[in-house]
């Protein structure tokens, strides 16, 4: 999977992908040089980002194949060129990644920027554009984590992002041993994934979404466990059983890991814009 970041959010996130060989890296930013990274202007205004030509961007773009994951956060200026950088490999499968900021540190243009920039690709999910965009708040993380030292604060919080999202993304493309991460409906393009205690039963979400319609638990158990704990399928059913509600659709995956202890994500999503 190619992973572009775009403004500093988007790049730091995009560097802890790094850590995996799966991903191919590429970061757009402002004041950036080096393999792999696209310099842009600092423009004083977020309509300026937007109205930007981005030379040479097609070529820094070329050589891309594949799945695509584009990272952004909504509170920078730069965030506001999305669309115009994104135009340039609109013939890949593309997904977003939007972060959302504390929006109580916002003030009042920031926040109608923040507002715009993720409807307007919720929007562009929905019509097909992209394949999908998956909505993570800081807040969210902030509150999973238990707070943060100031300096290191968002390398606290991408420390449970990233490796999430990269185990996510490996058990989507490994085969279950029981259950299956259902192929996403094509108007359902909106989702968020959560971490799944599956001792306690208990998921905590990257993001609050509103009307959900789809939630998928993975299990990743250890190998052995898999092979010799007589009780285990029980236990998942009555938990799978226990997270029925109406008008949400449950489902199940059980993954074999080399790991002594057992982890646990959810993939929660729903065919409804998050205002």
């Amino acid at each position: 999977m190619n992973i572009i970041g775009l403004g500093d959010a988007g790049c730091n996130i995009a560097e802890c992908f790094s850590q995996y060989s799966q991903y191919k890296i590429f970061k757009i930013n402002v004041d950036i040089e080096g393999k792999g990274c696209y310099n842009v202007p600092i423009f004083e205004t977020a309509e300026e980002y937007e109205s930007h030509d981005y030379p040479k961007i097609k070529s820094f773009l070329k050589g891309l194949k594949g799945d695509t994951l584009f990272i952004i956060g909504g509170s920078g200026k730069i965030s506001c060129g999305s669309l115009r950088i994104l135009e340039n490999i609109k013939r890949l499968p593309v997904s977003i990644l939007y972060i959302q900021p504390d929006i109580q540190l916002l003030d009042d243009t920031q926040k109608m920027q923040e507002k715009l920039v993720r409807n307007v690709i919720q929007e562009y999910a929905r019509s097909g554009v992209f394949d999908k965009v998956c909505l993570v708040s800081n807040n969210s993380l902030d509150n999973i984590v238990g707070g943060a030292p100031i300096i290191g604060y968002f390398d606290a919080l991408n420390e449970v992002l990233v490796p999430s999202l990269h185990m996510v993304n490996f058990f989507s493309n490994t085969k279950a041993v029981a259950g299956g991460i259902p192929r996403a409906k094509n108007t359902h393009r909106i989702y968020t994934v959560g971490l799944f205690d599956t001792q306690k039963n208990e998921e905590k979400m990257f993001f609050s979404l509103d009307n959900s319609r789809n939630k998928c638990y993975i299990y990743g158990v250890n190998e052995e466990k898999l092979k010799t704990d007589k009780k285990l399928m029980n236990k998942i059913k009555k938990q799978i059983e226990s997270k029925k509600e109406e008008n949400l659709d449950i489902s199940y995956a059980i993954y074999p890991t080399d790991y002594e202890y057992d982890i646990g994500y959810v993939i929660e999503r729903t065919p409804h814009i998050q205002n």
